[in-house]
């Protein structure tokens, strides 16, 4: 059963999957609206980060939400906004 204190009922998803969101749009290179991204919108593909704007999205994440510095292992297999999302929430130790 799910903690409803931890979950965004618009969504059904915890807070920090919101967040991100957010983080991401404002991160990504071309004007972007939070509630434009979901789940499968791809970093490079969809919102045309490159290398460095991941490293500054990253850098980003790690502030906002106060996280030890990510792994580059799991970094590397990272390719959507719900994947950031899932790492994000995993670190934080959030469950859907």
């Amino acid at each position: 059963m799910t903690d409803t204190a931890h979950v965004d009922t618009a969504r059904g998803q915890p807070p920090s999957h919101t967040q991100v969101h957010a983080v991401v749009a404002a991160m990504a290179p071309h004007p972007t609206a939070a509630g434009d991204l979901d789940g499968g919108t791809r970093l490079v593909a969809d919102l045309a980060y490159d290398s460095v704007r991941l490293i500054e999205l990253t850098i980003a994440l790690e502030k906002h939400f106060g996280l030890a510095a990510l792994e580059d292992s799991r970094l590397a297999t990272v390719t959507t906004v719900g994947e950031v999302a899932d790492l994000v929430a995993a670190q934080l130790g959030e469950t859907r």
